[in-house]
């Protein structure tokens, strides 16, 4: 099946990617989606629209884990949904969707490892499929880049970033969104500093201009590492406290745990213990209710460090336990290294694609070549037995001509003989005349048929009938022949036509014989067009005797 066949049409698609992004205005609460979306649940029922029935279930999947904050039953059962609806539609573009969709998900809740084979086959399935048939397409390659980012594979996550901002039609704030991440991603991958800068200064206008307050913060927190990593703390410090001050002021905890981490490193690295003391203290109040076991055991990273410089052994014997607690609790959901992990074997997976790849394109090239060969082989042979037969028709036709030609020669040497045998009568001259006609015509004919082909046989033709031609000596020789048979005939032509010529006795005598224009014009080897011009000109020399000249040649009996 063609590729562009196996997904929904662009009409299809258009109506699909129109309810995923108004469905966006609808996510104040579930029922208030779900609300929007019964309309097109009813609408895939009626038209048994399995594919729109997945969309629907995922965004209904999407919109209970964002109102829970956390993985549940409800979010589970409606992606199990959709997915089980793959075998019911062939859409492939709606298929790597819902797989990106749903890895997203699992990604989310820190179940990587399950995440992994669903983007994977998500990712595949955008390769074959025409970009502008890509299902929600921005967001669709922002999931793969954070996904593939966090696994550590920046390469991938830059790559689909950049695809995911470069789409037309990109709102202000999702672009922000993205090229803040894209920033970040570059830093982390020890990419070109300054091209972080551009993207986060970028971000930064963007998010100002949208009034993304929330944003603009998580921007300044980000241009924070630029600057620790070029030892500027005071700038560091400053752009910490301004996002701070922010996510303080917009409740939002995750943000203000995650500027309270960097600060707490940058201030271990500057010697500031008290001052990581306190906020260690605000970080761990906020963690209570987020239950982020990663940041938990970063954090206890820092409590130990902290106790080893000041020699608190009873603060390392507590954090030490505390993180090989975590340790093992991480060890089932994203740790580092189960993202190493991960990273290898996705790695691993998409060699063996490009390998799998790259042998069916050898493999295809060898089928190819093996076709070239038997189409070149078929070719061959095929010409070898037009040619033959070329050939075998070419002798056929050569010998049929060669009996033919023998055949006439044959015929013209028979005529000539009964001429011979029969110049006492007359009667046998007339018909010797008919026969030579009917010869004149056949070879005439062959001439014609014959064309430029051949020049030699050409010549034999030309030779041949011009001997069934009534020459100056043969006219003689038929003159003798009448002047037996017939004393008074030429004699009595001459004394009541005194003004013709020997041509125009020539053409008179045939036609009392009873040859008509035609057959004058082949035996005397003319056009009929001349034999009829030259009786117009004796008509018209003759005047008021042409018509006795007509009524004497209709006379057939001679004298």
């Amino acid at each position: 099946m063609d590729m562009m066949d196996a997904n929904s049409s662009s009409e299809e698609k258009n109506f699909y990617e129109t309810i995923i992004q108004e469905s966006q205005k609808h996510r104040t609460s579930s029922s208030a989606l779900s609300s929007y979306l019964t309309l097109y649940f009813n609408q895939a029922i009626r038209k048994n629209d399995n594919a729109l029935l997945a969309i629907y279930y995922c965004l209904l999947a999407d919109q209970s884990f964002d109102t829970e904050g956390v993985r549940n039953s409800f979010s589970d059962k409606y992606y199990l949904k959709a997915l089980d609806l793959e075998k019911e539609y062939n859409y492939q573009n709606v298929k790597a969707w819902v797989k990106v969709m749903y890895g997203f998900y699992l990604y989310r809740c820190l179940k990587a490892s399950e995440a992994l084979p669903l983007l994977l086959e998500g990712e595949k399935g955008l390769e074959d499929i025409p970009k502008d048939l890509v299902l929600d397409l921005t967001q669709t390659y922002k999931k793969l880049g954070y996904f593939f980012g966090t696994l550590g594979d920046y390469r991938s996550g830059i790559k689909y970033l950049e695809l995911g901002q470069q789409q037309e039609g990109i709102s202000a704030r999702l672009k922000a969104e993205i090229l803040d991440n894209l920033g970040l991603l570059t830093l982390k991958s020890g990419g070109d500093t300054t091209q972080a800068m551009k993207n986060f200064e970028l971000a930064q206008m963007l998010a100002l201009s949208e009034r993304d307050s929330l944003r603009y913060a998580k921007v300044l927190g980000n241009q924070a590492r630029i600057y620790e990593g070029l030892k500027d703390y005071q700038k560091a410090l400053s752009l910490l406290d301004s996002d701070l001050a922010i996510s303080r002021s917009l409740g939002d905890d995750k943000n203000t745990i995650f500027a309270l981490m960097m600060r707490i490193h940058l201030c271990i690295s500057m010697g500031k213990d008290r001052e990581v003391r306190q906020m260690i203290n605000e970080t761990e109040r906020l963690l209570e209710i987020a239950d982020d076991k990663k940041t938990i055991l970063e954090l206890e990273g820092h409590k130990l460090n902290l106790a080893l410089r000041n020699h608190d052994v009873q603060q390392e014997l507590n954090a030490r336990r505390r993180i090989e607690r975590l340790q093992d609790s991480l060890r089932f959901l994203d740790g580092d290294p189960v993202l190493s992990q991960l990273k290898f074997m996705a790695d691993k997976q998409k060699y063996a694609d490009k390998l799998s790849l790259a042998q069916a394109l050898i493999k295809k090239k060898q089928v190819e070549k093996r076709l070239w060969v038997i189409l070149s082989l078929f070719v061959l042979v095929l010409f070898f037995f037009i040619y033959n037969a070329f050939r075998y028709r070419s002798r056929k036709r050569m010998r049929e001509y060669e009996y033919q030609l023998l055949n006439l020669k044959y015929t013209k040497a028979e005529l000539d003989k009964e001429l011979v045998s029969s110049k006492s009568q007359i009667e046998e001259y007339m018909v010797y005349l008919k026969r030579n006609n009917e010869q004149i015509n056949l070879l005439t004919s062959m001439l014609d048929e014959m064309g430029e082909t051949s020049a030699k046989d050409r010549d034999e033709l030309k030779t041949l009938l011009q001997s069934h031609l009534i020459t100056d000596e043969k006219w003689q020789e038929f003159k003798l022949l009448l002047g037996r048979e017939f004393p008074n005939l030429l004699q009595d032509i001459h004394s009541k036509f005194p003004d013709i010529t020997e041509s125009n006795l020539r053409v008179i005598v045939l036609m009392k014989m009873g040859l008509n224009n035609r057959e004058v014009a082949n035996v005397l080897g003319v056009t009929q067009d001349a034999v009829k011009k030259s009786m117009q000109r004796l008509k018209k020399k003759l005047g008021g005797q042409a018509g006795i000249l007509m009524e004497y040649i209709s006379d057939k009996e001679l004298v």
